[in-house]
């Protein structure tokens, strides 16, 4: 193997789509990796390797990356069996440039000349280097592997621009052929293994993001980026999607309001440290309120045990009961739940008696039990 060839590595669970599209990589001086997943069979490729259970789009371009592209290659070009290599480029012109860009090979560069779904938005094609194959997330693999599908390209983007490492190059066109651009029918995996976990990996992206990407940091003594650098500056695309797809846009507008709100005054007041008591559908849907608060968050409580240890927003779920035998001391205890009634007002005076203030969510002024 040359030290200078450049591999596009790939999941599919398609062998028509492999053979439909994969020769023209290779028309262009590209090497052809691929991890089938859900189909087998003979297709125009370098190296194919078996998976009989499907990894996640991430944790595949990791395992591809780690253990089936020669490590002597330079760059890693990943994407999907239905993008398409620019075509006035070839693979040897485009590594020249990707040099250019990452002397060392620390760095994602991502065409942006196919603007559809709003590519420019995320790494869904990215050409990553070996540097950065080898050192990212603590030497775990160019990408974090938790999600299922989506969203790993949004981290990726965002991650990368973090560490100073990402390029953005409009001149390069990978066409993306998606089924809702050509008109085809949604793959048979799609509904079972994308849309199935949509919501699951956009709220991974929002709380991993407000957390700061937790285990991003690189090896080699590169430092990694702080979690308000991204707070800072990420516009809230999730978030909005999020709202919009499955939080309800008219109810998530007033629950978010209505949380900013309550956290402001509690920060007016001098109340500095505040949990949220309701994991329902008013706090699901306040996201945008609680990606930047006013004060300090301290967990979420709810009195269903189903949903003790699971995670919301980055903030981990428990009972009241864990909370006050944990010794849980906050300056505010605020009830974010429509249905509240006269048995959340007595859970929360477990609290209240160690001098936190109960208030609701969405209530005039604020008004609540004050209790010190």
């Amino acid at each position: 193997m040359r030290s200078d060839e450049v591999w596009f590595a790939i999941p599919s669970a398609s062998v028509d789509r492999c053979r439909a599209r994969l020769g023209e990589w290779r028309s262009m001086g590209y090497r052809v990796a691929v991890l089938q997943n859900r189909e087998r069979g003979e297709i125009v490729a370098d190296r194919v390797v078996w998976c009989d259970t499907y990894p996640g789009w991430s944790e595949s371009v990791n395992i591809l990356c780690r253990g089936v592209v020669p490590r002597e290659a330079p760059v890693v070009v990943t994407g999907g069996d239905d993008m398409l290599p620019d075509p006035n480029h070839d693979a040897d012109e485009l590594l020249k440039l990707f040099r250019e860009r990452f002397p060392d090979g620390f760095g994602v560069m991502q065409p942006t000349g196919d603007p559809h779904m709003n590519a420019r938005e995320y790494c869904g094609s990215p050409w990553l280097g070996r540097a950065w194959i080898e050192e990212a997330y603590g030497g775990r693999g160019p990408m974090f592997g938790g999600y299922r599908h989506n969203w790993a390209d949004h981290e990726l983007h965002w991650v990368a621009r973090g560490l100073g490492a990402l390029a953005e190059e409009p001149e390069i066109r990978q066409a993306h052929e998606h089924f809702t651009r050509t008109g085809e029918a949604a793959p048979s995996f799609w509904a079972d293994t994308v849309a199935a976990s949509d919501r699951s990996d956009v709220e991974l992206f929002i709380s991993r993001l407000w957390q700061g990407f937790p285990g991003h940091a690189p090896l080699g003594g590169r430092r990694g980026c702080s979690a308000d650098w991204w707070r800072e500056r990420y516009p809230g695309l999730a978030e909005r999607y999020w709202a919009t797809r499955y939080g309800k846009r008219r109810l998530a507008e007033s629950s978010e309001r209505a949380m900013r709100d309550a956290l402001q005054h509690c920060a007016d007041r001098g109340l500095t440290t505040v949990v949220i008591y309701g994991a329902g559908t008013e706090t699901r849907s306040a996201a945008g309120a609680l990606m930047e608060p006013p004060v300090e968050v301290v967990g979420v409580i709810d009195d269903d045990a189903r949903m003790t240890g699971r995670r919301l927003w980055g903030y981990t779920i428990e009972t009241m009961d864990q909370a006050t035998a944990r010794g849980l001391a906050v300056d505010a205890v605020l009830i974010s739940s429509r249905s509240c009634g006269d048995s959340m007002e007595r859970s929360a005076a477990a609290l209240a008696g160690r001098g936190a203030h109960i208030l609701h969510v969405g209530a005039p002024a604020h008004q609540g039990k004050a209790h010190v």
